[in-house]
């Protein structure tokens, strides 16, 4: 079964680096032992954390955001399959950890007792695999806040950077792949091991929710940031916004996916009387809307 006896260290998004050059450059740097950042402040960012086994570092952010992208990648390719391997492999080629996309291998099947090194009951291996895909899932996101900050840093052109927004747009479907990977096991073993795992009393608050990551908030924010920046230099829309605008929906086409599989109609963990798919559905049409603050088409 996948074991962490040490957390996966991430910078706090305030200290993530400003370009993708910093962060191909942090990848060369020589590894320095982390200096812990202490929980995030809000409770319940904290909490997100300690649940997924992260924790922050001040130091070398770069290299650390480096270290984590290879080593959580490393964990679910595993066990991905070939299309998500090539997707994660793509995300390494592009913040240039890696030269080239791996090789797709044929992947063990989802239930299977034992597959990709791991042992233990089905719940276990439902439970490690949910983590990994989620630890993996978040070192992806701050990697598409480098991208979009680097897109529309000072001093770039006009239009916000196209190259930065393409790797973004790469880093996104590689998180849709990460939320793909992370679900391979049934809805028994969700049900009976991963769900309890999020709720009283073995957390101490309810409502549990990617909501609470700081890392998502910060996303959103360079999503919108993005959007505003398009808008003001792009009359129309343009093939970066399509971009974008794709790579989202397939982020959001495997989180309804995942919500889909476990959960069906059911509330989510967020609480409310609506379905989980349907607080879904709401929340990805925002988000979707970042990009195109003025309402410009976005369809080819």
């Amino acid at each position: 079964m996948i074991t962490r006896t040490s957390p996966l260290w991430l910078p706090p998004p305030e200290l993530l680096p400003a370009s993708r050059t910093a962060l191909r450059d942090g990848a060369r740097s020589p590894l320095a032992p982390p200096d812990p950042a202490g929980p995030l402040p809000d409770p319940r960012d904290a909490d997100y954390d300690a649940y997924f086994g992260v924790a922050r570092t001040r130091r070398a952010p770069a290299a650390a955001l480096a270290r984590a992208l290879l080593t959580t990648t490393a964990e679910v390719s595993a066990w991905a399959g070939p299309a998500d391997r090539r997707a994660l492999g793509g995300a390494l080629t592009v913040c240039r950890l890696l030269p080239s996309p791996p090789p797709a291998r044929p992947a063990s099947p989802p239930s299977s007792a034992g597959t990709a090194g791991m042992a233990g009951t089905a719940g276990e291996q439902a439970l490690a695999r949910w983590k990994a895909g989620h630890r993996l899932f978040l070192a992806l996101t701050q990697a598409v806040v480098v991208a979009l900050r680097d897109a529309t840093a000072p001093g770039a052109p006009h239009h916000p950077g196209r190259p930065a927004g393409h790797d973004a747009a790469v880093l996104l479907r590689a998180c849709a792949a990460a939320m793909r990977a992370t679900a391979s096991f049934t809805p028994h073993a969700y049900e009976t091991a991963v769900r309890p795992s999020m709720t009283p009393p073995r957390r101490e608050r309810e409502g549990f929710s990617g909501l609470w990551s700081a890392d998502h908030r910060t996303l959103v924010a360079e999503l919108r940031r993005w959007g505003s920046a398009h808008s003001a230099a792009c009359a129309a829309g343009c093939e970066a916004v399509r971009d974008l605008a794709d790579a989202l929906a397939e982020v959001h086409a495997a989180h309804h996916g995942v919500c889909a599989r476990f959960v069906g109609a059911g509330p989510s963990l967020l609480g409310g009387g609506d379905s989980a798919l349907h607080t879904l559905d709401r929340l990805a049409a925002a988000r979707g809307g970042l990009l195109t603050p003025l309402g410009k088409e976005t369809r080819r």
